[in-house]
C-alpha cells in the first residue's frame, strides 16, 4: 500500500535510509530536515511510503524550481530485503499519477555513477527512464551525476 507519508513515520524512514549505508551523518541530517519542513508546512512537495504492516520504502518529489512543468524524484528508498517486491515501482507509479494530476510534463532523476548505484540505475531504466546526461565528477572526483528523464505528457 502506497499513502502519503506522516510524521510519525519520520524515524523508521530515517532508519531505512541509515542502515543503506549510502548517506553520511550530514545526508541523514538534511533529509531529516527535509521531512521536518515538509510536516510543518507542507506546500508542493510530494511524501509517499510504501506499507506492510510497517513502513518499508518512501519517495520525495518536488517542482524543479525555474522551470514550468519539471518535477524532481529526489528520493527513492526501498528497504534492504524488500527490494524486488514491487515497492519501488508503486511509489513510482503513484508519484507519476499525482504529477499527471498536476499537468507535469517531465520527470527528472538523478543518481549516482558509481558500481553501489548499479541497481538505482537498471531500476529507472526498467521503469520508462531515458539516461540525458552524465556530469563528471559532480559528486566527488571519479563519482559522476546520471541524469534520467522520463516524459508525462508531450510538450
Amino acid at each position: 500500500m502506497i499513502k502519503e507519508t506522516t510524521a510519525d513515520e519520520k524515524e523508521q524512514l530515517i532508519s531505512i535510509i541509515e542502515q543503506s549505508g549510502q548517506f553520511d551523518a550530514d545526508g541523514l541530517k538534511h533529509v531529516s530536515q527535509t521531512m521536518d519542513e515538509h510536516f510543518a508546512n507542507p506546500g508542493h512537495a510530494l511524501w509517499y511510503t510504501a506499507h506492510t504492516d510497517r513502513p518499508v520504502g518512501v519517495a520525495y518529489c518536488t517542482p524543479e524550481p525555474l522551470t514550468l512543468g519539471t518535477w524532481n524524484l529526489l528520493m527513492l528508498w526501498v528497504e534492504k530485503g524488500q527490494e524486488s517486491k514491487g515497492f519501488g515501482s508503486a511509489l513510482v507509479e503513484k508519484i507519476e499519477h499525482e504529477l499527471i494530476k498536476k499537468d507535469v510534463r517531465l520527470l527528472i532523476v538523478e543518481t549516482s555513477g558509481m558500481e553501489a548505484f548499479e541497481a538505482a540505475r537498471a531500476f529507472y531504466k526498467k521503469s520508462g527512464f531515458t539516461l540525458e546526461a552524465t556530469v563528471k565528477n559532480f559528486f566527488d572526483a571519479g563519482d559522476d551525476k546520471l541524469i534520467y528523464t522520463k516524459q508525462l505528457k508531450n510538450s
